[in-house]
């Protein structure tokens, strides 16, 4: 059962996951997903939640650790859970995915077989996201062991290295020849935001004051204004890509809308599903679109509403299928059934 005070948390990852689902069924090019023109309504709506959907889910991930770190004298039960629930299904979902985009006619972005190892050891498809959480953990629970993250002045010392490095991996200030093994470069980007849900939970009333929820409130507000300028007219705001504001407005909305205190029944249902609808949204997401097309299908509208709940509700499925047994729950789902 999800406790009360977690209501809110749950329904904002419920709707993370949503925004990520149709995200993905968009695509983030006019290469990828439905191939949409960039002037498109929905590369509009793509870009919209752009600042929204990872920040928020990689927030809530820091929200949820801070609720029971890791200490000295647990931690390698807590890293043998991180490589249970991150890295098996990076594994194995990671290479279900690589083998059936690969045979299956229609999917974009295929590689050649024999590149397969190389989803092991770089970023691959929506996946990266796996490997890199999973360094901001090894990260994040360094600094807990050395009492770095116990105040508030080390908190904000770490949110400024992390803002950094996130700044550096935007900008290629880290050289794009370095290649970005285990989605190091990607575990920079995520940092800043993971901290911010970790500082929320710990410190909590100097982090969600009244007045510091105003000044969520107004970067949220300025950050979508500035967002809206710079879509309709980038020549106007060459500041807001140059020095990445995206960040800000990634943590000011996230803290925002975790203080928001939001709840919704479908959205806190849809939430226990969250992690397995990531992992296998991207076969619903191809497989949705392939399936109209196949019929002759190709108005855009449909197709975003039916790959959109084929992704969201089929991960569902596979779900109860594979907690029946001990080795589909763990390498397929990243998690031991309850008995």
């Amino acid at each position: 059962m999800i406790k009360q005070k977690s209501y809110h948390i749950e329904t904002l990852r419920g709707i993370a996951i949503l925004l990520v689902v149709l995200g993905h069924v968009i695509g983030s090019t006019s290469e990828g997903g439905m191939k949409v023109a960039n002037d498109s309504f929905f590369r509009y709506i793509y870009d919209l939640f752009v600042n929204i959907r990872m920040p928020l889910f990689t927030v809530i991930s820091g929200w949820v650790y801070a609720l029971h770190p890791v200490k000295s004298d647990n931690i390698s039960i807590f890293m043998r859970k991180k490589v249970r629930r991150l890295l098996f299904p990076m594994i194995f979902v990671g290479s279900l995915y690589f083998l059936l985009q690969y045979l299956i006619p229609g999917t974009n972005n295929k590689m050649v077989l024999s590149d397969i190892w190389k989803i092991y050891v770089f970023p691959y498809s929506i996946y990266w996201y796996l490997p890199a959480l999973f360094l901001v953990f090894v990260g994040v629970a360094i600094c807990d062991i050395k009492k770095y993250l116990n105040t508030i002045s080390g908190w904000c010392l770490l949110m400024l290295v992390a803002c950094i490095l996130c700044y550096s991996e935007l900008t290629s200030i880290i050289p794009k020849s370095i290649p970005n093994y285990f989605a190091f470069k990607n575990a920079f980007y995520l940092s800043p935001f993971f901290l911010t849900g970790v500082g929320i939970v710990r410190f909590k009333e100097k982090l969600s004051s009244p007045v510091m929820i105003k000044i969520y409130l107004a970067g949220l507000i300025i950050g979508i204004c500035l967002q809206q300028v710079n879509y309709f007219y980038p020549q106007l705001t060459g500041f807001y890509s140059k020095y990445h504001l995206s960040i800000i407005i990634g943590i000011f909305s996230s803290a925002y809308l975790v203080n928001l205190k939001l709840n919704n029944r479908f959205f806190i249902w849809l939430a226990q599903y969250a992690y397995t609808i990531y992992l296998y949204h991207g076969f619903g997401t191809s497989g949705g679109r392939i399936v109209l097309s196949r019929l002759g299908i190709q108005n855009e509208i449909l197709i975003f509403f039916f790959a959109g709940c084929i992704a969201t509700f089929c991960p569902i499925l596979v779900e109860k299928v594979c907690k029946n047994w001990k080795i589909s729950s763990m390498l397929f789902l990243g998690t031991v059934p309850r008995k």
